[in-house]
């Protein structure tokens, strides 16, 4: 066993007690054997911590990290900083795994010698009982000039973006200098996946994208970042297009195409925010602080220069292009007390009924 590559399966995990069984199932379960669990503990507040040692007591693959509550983005950067392995891999406890991705991706490592690999994965929104899955080509890449046209071209535009680390691979003599060279995990709530990746895509040399669908991504009607109402969420999805944007300028260079997707990516991100009923479900906001929110991310400037440049028209129509998605119901740049009376002109209809 000493000659075989080991991997650290890194997963943050945050009042996690009612996922942890299940989630690690599908580890035990890999035909690959030879890795170690690297859980982090966020400060949890249910029976999490305990949990994690006892798991930990039975298998001596199993550390556990406990830290105070800092937030997904510190435990990412634990887990790096901790990890043992030749190889490492971020795995969500909430989710589940394919038998064979650790043996697929460890096989193509060693035989290509890759900076990280990229696979597919798919998606379940139990909310809406669909599955999507997102595959990719079998690409192997052996520059950075070819890697920077494999992401102009297949990357940057494919369905849910290139962020989530569950579908990639990396390898630590890689990874490790560019970390404790300061690309490290933002300490935000949500998108620190993508922003760190972006970081790391101007050093890739040798990289290798599979065909094969190994994780399976569950969006729960309420706990994910997806569906979970934050009241920063716009302003983390800005953070996220300056950073595109930035790689932008220093790395992909003139490309009209991946410009015009960047852009489109934050408009959607923004309407989803603004759009979908159950993001709102739990957030305690009432119609008129709702209506102001819809005000304010229309007016940020980002969101207004994105959607000048993808010719949507915002309040200059004066209906927004997420009031025309809405039915009419919303409209930008409009004082408090339009919303007001909209709000009392709502509920006068839903109770004239």
């Amino acid at each position: 066993m000493n000659n075989i590559p080991l991997v650290t399966v890194a997963v943050p995990v945050y009042n996690a007690e009612r996922f942890l069984p299940s989630g690690l199932d599908s580890l035990w379960n890999q035909t690959y054997q030879n890795f170690e669990i690297l859980l982090a503990d966020d400060g949890s507040t249910d029976a999490t911590p305990s949990l994690c040692d006892e798991i930990a007591a039975k298998d001596g693959r199993v550390r556990v990290l406990h830290c105070q509550h800092q937030g997904v983005g510190a435990m990412r950067n634990a887990l790096v900083e901790n990890a043992r392995g030749d190889y490492l891999y971020f795995f969500d406890i909430d989710d589940w795994t394919e038998r064979g991705l650790l043996e697929r991706c460890v096989s193509v490592m060693e035989e290509g010698g890759y900076d990280m690999i990229f696979f597919g994965f798919e998606v379940e929104n139990r909310p809406s009982n669909q599955r999507e899955q997102v595959r990719l080509p079998h690409r192997v890449v052996q520059t950075n000039d070819e890697f920077r046209d494999f992401y102009c071209n297949e990357l940057a535009g494919m369905a849910y973006g290139c962020g989530y680390l569950h579908s990639k691979f990396f390898r630590i003599s890689f990874l490790r200098p560019l970390f404790e060279g300061g690309n490290r995990f933002e300490h935000i709530p949500m998108h620190e996946d993508e922003i760190f990746l972006l970081g790391l895509f101007s050093y890739v040399e040798r990289t290798c994208s599979l065909p094969e669908v190994f994780y399976h991504y569950i969006i729960y009607p309420k706990g994910n970042a997806s569906t979970s109402f934050r009241r920063d969420g716009v302003d983390n999805t800005v953070r996220l297009y300056r950073k595109r944007m930035e790689l932008y300028r220093t790395w992909i260079g003139d490309s009209p195409e991946v410009l015009k997707i960047y852009r489109e990516q934050l408009l959607v991100a923004a309407s989803y925010g603004l759009m979908k009923p159950q993001y709102y479900s739990h957030s305690g906001m009432n119609a008129v602080q709702h209506y102001r929110y819809i005000a304010e991310t229309l007016a940020l400037p980002e969101v207004r220069e994105c959607a000048a440049h993808c010719r949507i028209p915002l309040a200059d129509s004066p209906k927004s292009i997420f009031a025309k998605l809405m039915d009419g119901a919303f409209y930008a740049d409009r004082p408090l007390v339009f919303y007001a009376v909209r709000c009392l002109r709502d509920f006068y209809k839903k109770h004239k009924r």
